[in-house]
C-alpha cells in the first residue's frame, strides 16, 4: 500500500511539471527545448604560474571587405568556438563584398561593442596590403583605421597598374612607409601575416630586416588558417620573433572547422583585460597552436607542458608512473627506448616507465627548429 502510495505521489508530481512545461494548447505550440540552445565549446588548456592563457585569434575578416560573416557574427561565433580574444581586422581599400565603408573604424566599433555582450575581448585592428616583398600585415590596437592610404600600388599615367618583370604589382613605398610611422605613432602591435602565401615561397626580404631591426615587426604568422610555413622556426631561432596561429577567417567557422580545435594563439596574460592582453603580446607571452602543433619560447612551452601533464609516482625506484593530460592537448613524446611516439592524449592517462629527472622530447613543441625536451618529474 506505502508503495502504490508513492508511485502515485511520483505520478502526480511528474504531471504537475510536465503541465508547468506546457503551452495552454499543446496541439497549437510545443516547446522543442533540446534544440534551442547554442552552447559554448570548452577548450581545456591550463593557466601557468602567474599568467592566464588566453586563446586568441588576431586574423578575421567580414562582409566589409570580402568575407561572409558581419562583425557581430564573427564576435558571436569565436565566443561560442572557444576563444577568450579576438581582433577585428578588415582589410583596408578591399570592398569585394560591395560594401563601402568611409568609416574604416565601424568594423572595430561594431565588433567591441558586440563583445561586451558577450564578456569577448575584442582587439581593434586593419589588415595592410601590398605585394611581395611586403606582403600583408595586421595593425593591432589600431586607434583610428582611417588614416591608412588604399593607394597601394603604383600607376601610370593612365592608371593603370605596374608591375615587376615577374609579373608583381609595385608597391607605392611612399604610402607604406606613410601607413607603418603611422602604426607606430598609434602603437600598434605589428603582425607579419602568411609569409608564405601567395606564392608558395617563405622568404624574409631585406624591408623585413630592417622592420625587425627598428622593432616594427613585433610577431609572424608561423600557422594561417590551415597551412603553416617551416621556415618561421628558422626566423625564431635567428630573431626570436613570437609566433602566432590564426585563421585570417572568411567564411563561417563551422565550414573550416567544424568540431576540430581551430588554429589560436595562447596568451599568458596576467589578467583578463585588454590592456593585460597587451601587454603580455608586446612582452611576447605568446605561444602558437594549430593542428595539435605548439611554437614559441621554451619558458612558456614547459610551463604549458607541466601543467598540462599531472603525474602520480607509482613506484619511484622503477620510474612508474601514471601520466594523466589534463588539456585538450595531444603531445607526441620520444623517451627511453622507444622506436616510436608514445602519445599522451588529451583528458587520458598512461603508465610510463620514466626515472626521476630523465629528459622527454616533445615532438609536436617546437622552440625553433628544435623541439622541446624536459622531465616530467
Amino acid at each position: 500500500m506505502k508503495k502504490s502510495l508513492l508511485i502515485m505521489m511520483a505520478l502526480a508530481a511528474c504531471s504537475a511539471l510536465y503541465a508547468q512545461t506546457q503551452p495552454e494548447n499543446s496541439d497549437d505550440r510545443v516547446a522543442c527545448y533540446r534544440m534551442m540552445p547554442a552552447v559554448r565549446k570548452i577548450i581545456s588548456i591550463p593557466d601557468i604560474d602567474g599568467y592566464k592563457t588566453l586563446k586568441c585569434d588576431f586574423h578575421t575578416h567580414t562582409v566589409y571587405a570580402d568575407a561572409q560573416v558581419s562583425p557581430e557574427g564573427r564576435v558571436q561565433e569565436d565566443w561560442y568556438d572557444g576563444l577568450d580574444v579576438m581582433a577585428m581586422t578588415e582589410h583596408v581599400g578591399i570592398h569585394k563584398t560591395g560594401i563601402d565603408f568611409p568609416d574604416r573604424n565601424v568594423t572595430n566599433r561594431k565588433a567591441m561593442a558586440e563583445g561586451a555582450k558577450w564578456g569577448m575581448i575584442v582587439i581593434p585592428g586593419v589588415e595592410i596590403t601590398r605585394a611581395k616583398p611586403f606582403g600583408h600585415m595586421n595593425f593591432l590596437f589600431v586607434k583610428d583605421a582611417n588614416v591608412f592610404s588604399e593607394d597601394r600600388y603604383l600607376t601610370d599615367a593612365d592608371g593603370n597598374l605596374l608591375q615587376d618583370d615577374e609579373g608583381r604589382k609595385i608597391n607605392n613605398m611612399e604610402t607604406l612607409m606613410d601607413d607603418i610611422s603611422a602604426a607606430m605613432e598609434q602603437d600598434c602591435f605589428i603582425q607579419w601575416n602568411h609569409p608564405g602565401w601567395p606564392d608558395k615561397k617563405c622568404d624574409m626580404y631585406d624591408i623585413h630586416r630592417e622592420m625587425l631591426a627598428k622593432g616594427q615587426i613585433n610577431a609572424v604568422e608561423i600557422c594561417n588558417h590551415q597551412e603553416w610555413y617551416p621556415k618561421v622556426l628558422d626566423w625564431f631561432d635567428e630573431f626570436h620573433i613570437p609566433m602566432t596561429a590564426n585563421t585570417d577567417q572568411h567564411r563561417p567557422v563551422a565550414v573550416d572547422y567544424g568540431h576540430v580545435i581551430r588554429p589560436m594563439t595562447l596568451v599568458f596574460a596576467r589578467e583578463y583585460t585588454l590592456e593585460s592582453v597587451r601587454e603580455a603580446m608586446f612582452a611576447g607571452r605568446m605561444v602558437a597552436f594549430w593542428d595539435q602543433t605548439l611554437a614559441g619560447d621554451a619558458t612558456w612551452l614547459e610551463q604549458l607542458v607541466h601543467h598540462s601533464l599531472k603525474v602520480k609516482v607509482i613506484d619511484a625506484k622503477q620510474g612508474r608512473i601514471e601520466v594523466t593530460n589534463i588539456s585538450d592537448i595531444r603531445f607526441e613524446t620520444m623517451y627511453g627506448s622507444h622506436m616510436n611516439p608514445v602519445v599522451l592524449y588529451p583528458r587520458s592517462a598512461i603508465i610510463m616507465t620514466v626515472k626521476k629527472g630523465q629528459k622527454i622530447e616533445f615532438l609536436n613543441c617546437y622552440t625553433g627548429r628544435k623541439t622541446l625536451s624536459t622531465n616530467l618529474w
